[in-house]
């Protein structure tokens, strides 16, 4: 049983540099369309996937970062520990960067060492192609971490 807890640590802490990264488990999506069909009770404020969905989006990033707002830090600590992963897992997620997809906006949590290279690859308004887990939902708002990128046209 403890394959099971690492497996799904190396399924969100990927390498930045893309050389083990595995594109072909993320489900190229619309994330309104996932938001959409997200399943969970309506009076619930937290609601974790379990399932650990990934998905590529593409995207317009709006230049806009911010350190990760307080109320989606607790989500994140309380996602590790329901999870079962490492409680420093949350400090994976520092920052959140601000992305555009057709009519909706959405923050996501980043993962630390992509903040860098992102910020150096990927000019605001610019096009990416951003490869996110589902976390869940805080206060019925999509949780999409951010695990790795590739520009459009990089």
């Amino acid at each position: 049983m403890r394959a099971l807890p690492l497996f799904l640590v190396l399924i969100i802490a990927q390498p930045s540099s893309g050389g083990d990264f595995d594109y072909g488990t993320y489900k190229t999506a619309q994330l309104a369309d996932v938001a959409a069909g997200m399943d969970f009770d309506p009076r619930a404020n937290y609601w974790f996937d379990a399932a650990h969905a990934k998905y590529h989006a593409v995207v317009v990033f709006t230049g806009n970062t911010r350190v990760v707002s307080p109320g989606v830090k607790t989500y994140i600590e309380k996602w590790v520990k329901t999870m079962g992963h490492p409680a420093a897992y949350h400090e994976m997620f520092q920052h959140e960067i601000e992305i555009r997809q057709g009519s909706f906006t959405y923050w996501l949590p980043i993962q630390q060492q992509l903040v860098a290279p992102f910020g150096q690859e990927v000019p605001a308004g610019a096009k990416v192609n951003l490869y996110v887990l589902l976390m869940g939902a805080l206060n019925h708002v999509p949780v999409f971490a951010a695990s790795e990128f590739n520009a459009v046209g990089g």
